[in-house]
């Protein structure tokens, strides 16, 4: 009887050793990752066996030999195929990409498709609805949130993210002039590749929209300007598009015109204390950013021009009642502060692809980027013994140069790239003192990503100097090595767990490499700090993403714990009377951070998005040890009534330290109603910040708090408008495969109106 089952089992082996192999790939071409596989029976349609594609887009089944079955391919986006077929090599599949509208139990977050350091997300039909552009659509995905103070895009957990559309680097704001139909999928890179670990980011998204036409005409307008007081965001695109070339311009700005500014201010020396109460101030800024891109996309070569023109004036000025303690120096009466900084930036990016096969390309990225910048800071007591001016002037240039190389080896994603910079500044403070500096970073990396099982990873390794040629003619290099890895576990189609590890880097800006000082109070100063070194810190992170299979639930929780041998912080020296604060390197920085972000959907038409991370620190400056527990918790409602969305964002009070310095936020909330028809949107916004910010420190013989009351934002009520239009049919299109940008323009936040 023994030998009878062993004889069957061996049987039922050999029948089933033969395979259904092949390859999936889009119609420009590429592999497609996680495409569902399901292998029936020709006959009664019974499922034989299942996989999902790896990275390489290959798949495999174990089949019985000698029958025909019915290979069924699906994924969200695509048309589905079937294909009858026998055991072997099936070859190349293509799969078309879908043009009806997808079905919202189709579409993730209800699917999960993770690989490595990256998710693969696709927009569900309810987040395109939501809002009138692309941010807002991606916003509101569980991954993200939106910082109400800045319009900024973050992940759930508060890392910075760089936004990339197309390949081609963006911002925030860039994805205005986007519809959310426009979008194809998002790449979301939870730990940055190799190719982005130097740069000092938390995170990447490169949006990757549908294919363009023969011959296509686009207008995009989005607008969001204040009703109570001046405060506005407006962006116009205009585009064109036909089967070898692109063309757009787009106009961005940002504006504040604000006049119910109050400062309230207390400086506590050894023996005397300045105390001063605010009084109506105002702030008047713009941010203007002109933008021309020029692509030609011709058999394997792809060319992509970009120039760019950033101009950014702003004053801050604010008078205050005096409260003197300090006879000799301060009496009663007022105190006027007046900060006015400019900075322009002329920027040209080349860029040039040639693609040798599906496998392998090679891509080219030149930045030349020349900035101006100046910047005047005054202090005067009215009726008292003092006076403090600030000048400052601001020349710097900078490129940026750098290859990849990407194959496909052993069924995996292989990539090579050296990277470039060199930055040079000239300064000249209180028209008398000039000073010169610049630097260079060298940076050689590679990473490889694959498949083991369940398991997919991204191993990295990465090689970076840094050569400082300070303001005093000495010459510094710091040199790193910077492995990374990121091993991903996707247990099923809805849960994942990751473990990142990796060695990062933040380099100061060349403002902070200067020796220029700002006055703040007649015996408290910023001043730069020319011995400054690059922040090497390394970072551990571990996430378990859940989403339930009808959509309800997507639940997140993470653990981090990161650790900076020497970091710069902000630290208050004693000079005799007075108080420097500039940045200094301390020793053995730890944080350790948990967060939960959960996204629930009661009904089809809201949703309920909470989060709250905790972030434990502790270090010693030369003044104090700080061990801080700061508390980060929000919520986000959404509701889709038909063409109606109402949307509220609060974020509750928490309070961050970076060196001796604390800050701390108030409440922030946000109301929006919008309503959406077709291609017009309009609606409002109601933004409410009763809460002063409020920037303080105390040390030995020394104590300061800074606080700002922003009266013009207690009930600022804004309208939006946007309107797209449309004129062409689709066609493949490449995208830029690197993007690089100079965004220093050698001031510091403590010389810029803000």
């Amino acid at each position: 009887m023994i030998m009878d089952v062993t004889v069957f089992v061996c049987s039922l082996n050999v029948a089933f050793a033969q395979k259904i192999t092949g390859t999936v790939l889009d119609e420009e071409q590429k592999t497609l990752p996680g495409i569902t596989c399901v292998l029936l029976s020709e006959t009664d349609s019974t499922q034989i066996s299942g996989t999902i594609t790896g990275p390489d887009g290959k798949f495999e089944l174990p089949a019985p030999k000698g029958k025909e079955y019915v290979l069924q391919l699906s994924y969200i986006g695509y048309e589905s195929m079937k294909k009858v077929c026998r055991t072997g090599n099936v070859g190349n599949i293509i799969l078309k990409e879908s043009v009806q509208q997808l079905k919202e139990v189709l579409v993730t977050p209800q699917t999960l498709k993770t690989f490595g350091n990256k998710d693969q997300i696709l927009l569900t039909e309810s987040a395109k609805k939501i809002g009138n552009n692309a941010f807002d659509a991606i916003e509101s995905l569980p991954q993200f949130k939106k910082n109400i103070g800045s319009d900024d895009l973050l992940t759930a957990d508060n890392k910075s993210i760089l936004v990339l559309i197309d390949g081609i680097r963006s911002t925030s704001r860039d994805l205005l002039v986007l519809k959310a139909n426009d979008i194809k999928n998002i790449t979301f890179y939870s730990n940055p590749p190799a190719r982005y670990a130097h740069e000092n980011i938390g995170a990447v998204i490169d949006v990757i929209t549908k294919r363009r036409s023969d011959r296509q005409y686009r207008v995009s307008l989005n607008t969001k300007n204040g009703v109570t007081t001046g405060y506005g965001t407006n962006v116009l695109s205009l585009s064109y598009r036909d089967s070898l070339n692109m063309v757009s311009a787009t106009y961005f700005i940002d504006y504040r015109d604000l006049n119910k500014n109050l400062m309230n201010n207390n400086y506590e020396y050894n023996d005397s204390k300045n105390t001063y109460k605010g009084l109506s101030g105002s702030y008047v800024g713009q941010y203007h950013i002109g933008q021309f891109i020029y692509q030609r996309n011709q058999g394997k070569n792809l060319w992509n021009i970009k120039t760019n023109i950033i101009k950014s004036p702003s004053t801050q000025k604010y008078m205050q009642e005096i409260i003197g303690q300090d006879k000799e120096t301060i009496e009663d009466g007022t105190n006027s502060r007046k900060l006015k900084s400019n900075y322009t930036a002329y920027s040209a990016d080349l860029y040039y692809t040639h693609t040798f096969t599906d496998k392998r390309s090679l891509s080219l990225n030149a930045v030349n980027t020349y900035y101006t910048s100046s910047s005047d800071n005054n202090l005067y007591g009215n009726g008292a013994n003092y006076s403090f001016e600030n000048h400052i002037d601001n020349n710097s240039y900078s490129i940026i140069g750098e290859a990849l190389y990407c194959d496909k080896i052993y069924k995996g994603d292989f990539n090579v790239g050296a990277y470039y910079q060199y930055k040079n500044l000239n300064q000249t403070y209180n028209s008398l003192d000039k000073s010169s500096l610049n630097t260079q970073k060298e940076y050689v990396y590679t990473d490889y990503s694959n498949t083991l099982g369940k398991i997919s990873y991204n191993a990295g390794i990465g090689f970076e100097n840094n050569r400082y040629k300070t303001v005093t003619d000495r010459i510094y290099n710091y040199f790193i090595f910077r492995p990374s890895l990121a091993l991903n576990m996707e247990y099923n189609k809805h849960s994942s767990m990751r473990l990142t590890a990796s060695v990062k880097s933040a380099l100061p800006s060349v403002g902070d490499l200067t020796n220029s000082k700002v006055t703040i109070d007649e015996h408290y100063y910023s001043q730069g700090n020319t011995e400054l070194k690059p922040n090497y810190y390394y970072d551990t992170d571990l996430s378990y993403q859940y989403t339930s299979p009808d959509g309800t639930w997507y639940v997140n929780p993470s653990l981090s714990y990161t650790y900076s041998p020497h970091k710069n912080v902000p630290v208050l020296h004693m000079d005799g009377d007075d108080v420097i604060q500039c940045l200094t390197k301390v020793d053995d920085v730890q944080e350790l951070c948990g967060g939960l972000s959960i996204s629930y959907k009661p009904i089809k038409w809201m949703t309920i998005k909470p989060y709250y991370n905790y972030i434990y620190s502790w270090f010693n400056t030369p003044n104090q040890s700080i061990y801080h527990g700061q508390h980060n918790a929000g919520i986000e409602l959404q509701f889709l009534p038909g063409e109606w969305q109402i949307m509220w964002y609060g974020n509750f009070p928490t309070t961050s330290v970076n060196g001796d310095i604390f800050d701390k936020n108030g409440f922030q909330m946000l109301t929006s109603v919008l309503w959406k028809h077709k291609s017009i949107s309009l609606g409002a916004e109601l933004i409410y910040n009763e809460k002063p910010d409020k920037v303080y420190s105390k040390i030995n013989g020394f104590s300061f708090y800074e606080e700002t009351r922003w009266n013009n934002f207690r009930n600022l009520v804004d309208i939006k408008f946007t309107y797209y239009f449309v004129k062409g049919k689709s066609r493949n299109r490449q995208r830029k495969l690197i993007s690089n940008s100079d965004n220093d323009s050698g001031l510091t936040k403590y010389n810029t109106a803000k």
